[in-house]
């Protein structure tokens, strides 16, 4: 871990690789329609911090990086890339699965998902006895999350 005197040495474009002594999970990039519905999602409604945004006036795109914890802090970021011109909606294809995101109170965050911008898919259920709470809901623009308890202490449904 860096000091402070060495964090702000370091050029923040590289922030990611200054403790690269082994491979670790940098982030998984999504393709947003409307940045502001997803900020909503999840800034307001899942509780992530928006790290940064790069606008790139000659690409016609933005990126931004979501988190919970920061690039040091955390195991890994979420990119919203945002392309300015494109006017059809985006495919998921066969292979993209889901972001699983750990959550204290899964009954309460599939409830709160819902009310900025969420659609529920799956209420809250256990795969099998002593298993922790899980749910999905989807994205301002279709992209499946799912919900884990991560909290032994709140009372199952």
């Amino acid at each position: 871990m860096a000091t402070a005197a060495e964090t702000d040495k370091i050029d923040p474009l590289w922030v990611w690789g200054e403790t690269a002594d082994r491979p670790r999970l940098l982030h998984s990039m999504l393709r947003v329609r409307d940045v502001e519905k997803s900020l909503r999602f999840y800034c307001d409604g899942l509780g992530m911090t928006l790290l940064d945004r790069y606008d790139f006036e000659q690409g016609r795109f933005s990126i931004l990086f979501l988190s919970f914890a920061g690039y040091r802090d955390g195991p890994a970021a979420i990119e919203l890339t945002y392309n300015w011109d494109t006017e059809t909606p985006y495919t998921h294809g066969s292979g993209y699965g889901h972001i699983a995101i750990g959550v204290p109170d899964v009954a309460a965050m599939y409830a709160r998902l819902g009310d900025h911008g969420g659609e529920p898919v799956t209420a809250p259920k256990t795969m099998m006895a002593g298993a922790p709470e899980l749910a999905f809901v989807k994205d301002p623009d279709g992209y499946a999350i799912e919900l884990i308890q991560i909290r032994r202490d709140t009372e199952h449904r």
